[in-house]
């Protein structure tokens, strides 16, 4: 049962190289400052690469697949630009604009090392999480519009809104780990009194119901919650009818993602829950994978929901805990959760490394005709197209 607790969004990890084929195209740079006093006249500097596919051949040969310049730390995707929208570390901290059609690469540079990163409503503005800070980027121009320095913890995730609305939760519950609303207009930051000891929850914002969707660490066992988000900051409401009764991923669940039209959530645990306005008929469990095996061991990565294909698409980790991994990239029918597709990443071999290949996250393009996959070998990062 949650009293005063709250939430936030996925994280990732990987490292990225170029190919010898990659060619820079165009150089810019766009300048963005914000009224703020703590932070003034911040700069991002744009670059354009264009990205080869890997030739490798081992286990399967697989074409398609870009090397990345730049390794993924979060990613989102804008379905309003079709472009992948990812933060990195390494070689440099950056905001990449990827075109998965061509490979095109353009890059912001950040001035800080991102942990997160997420995308408004229309998909135009991404607001990126640091260490104490949050920039926010526009995706048209791939200019920083704004850095603000003064939240006073570490983003573990974000969510935005349309209004310019950063929702962000804790890395830790140090100084309470409040969730805190950030106000990219203004550079106002106000903390929850009601969403505490948040640190490394997950979070997905739900626009057409005002609310925000909680994956509650803090309860035990871990549950489900609500908050107002039509406030700031928003307040907590109320958390699931249940105790324990349905896997949603444990306390190493990796989050929980929204269906296109905020209808279904669907949790690390491979459950899928109802949404509503009332709580009487909220969070209401529908069912699990149609292929579920029970081992609490089998957890989803990441997953992201096409209304237009009717699919999700999802990355899971069937592994047998301390023995082993195996992922598997997989799309079912929603929401009924029949498995339509299914690839096993033990059989792929992106540069003929013999390191293993490790998903870092999926998505749809938005008309859920391609589906993406962020993926790891070694010390490369690559996209691959399925």
């Amino acid at each position: 049962m949650l009293l005063m607790s709250s939430v936030l969004v996925a994280c990732g990890g990987g490292t990225g190289a170029s190919l010898s084929t990659t060619t820079t195209t165009t150089t810019t740079t766009p300048t963005g400052s914000n009224s703020n006093t703590t932070t003034n006249n911040n700069t991002g500097t744009s670059t354009a690469t264009t990205g080869g596919s890997s030739t490798a051949t081992g286990n399967t040969t697989t074409s398609g697949a870009r090397l990345l310049t730049r390794n993924v730390v979060d990613a989102a995707y804008s379905d309003a630009l079709e472009r992948l929208i990812t933060v990195s570390s390494l070689p440099d901290n950056a905001l990449t604009l990827i075109n998965p059609a061509t490979g095109e690469q353009q890059a912001v540079v950040l001035t800080l090392t991102p942990t997160s990163v997420a995308i408004s409503p229309d998909g135009k503005t991404a607001v990126v999480g640091h260490n104490n800070a949050v920039t926010q980027v526009n995706l048209q121009t791939a200019s920083v519009m704004n850095l603000y320095n003064n939240l006073n913890m570490s983003v573990f995730d974000l969510s935005l809104d349309a209004q310019g609305i950063a929702y962000a939760t804790p890395k830790t519950n140090e100084i309470a780990g409040a969730l805190k609303s950030i106000n990219l207009n203004t550079g106002l930051v106000t903390a929850s009194l009601s969403l505490v000891q948040a640190g490394s929850f997950y979070l997905q914002l739900a626009p057409s119901l005002k609310a925000l969707y909680l994956l509650d660490k803090g309860a035990q066992p871990v549950d489900l919650a609500k908050a107002d988000a039509s406030i700031t900051p928003p307040a907590w409401l109320y958390d699931s009818p249940y105790n324990g009764d349905h896997d949603i991923g444990g306390a190493t669940g990796k989050g929980l993602w929204l269906t296109e039209d905020d209808a279904y959530l669907l949790t690390a645990g491979e459950t899928l829950f109802r949404t509503a306005n009332t709580q009487d008929q909220d969070m209401l469990y529908q069912r699990s994978l149609s292929d579920n095996d029970n081992d609490p061991t089998t957890t989803l990565l990441h997953a992201d929901h096409s209304q237009e294909a009717g699919k999700f698409v999802v990355i899971l980790d069937k592994g047998i805990a301390g023995v082993n991994t195996d992922y598997r990239l997989k799309t079912y029918t929603a929401p009924q959760l029949v498995v339509s597709d299914e690839q096993k990443l033990s059989t792929m071999n992106l540069n003929n490394s013999g390191n293993p290949v490790i998903p870092q996250f999926v998505f749809f393009n938005s008309d859920g005709s391609k589906r993406y996959a962020l993926l790891k070998q070694g010390t490369e990062t690559y996209l691959l197209t399925f």
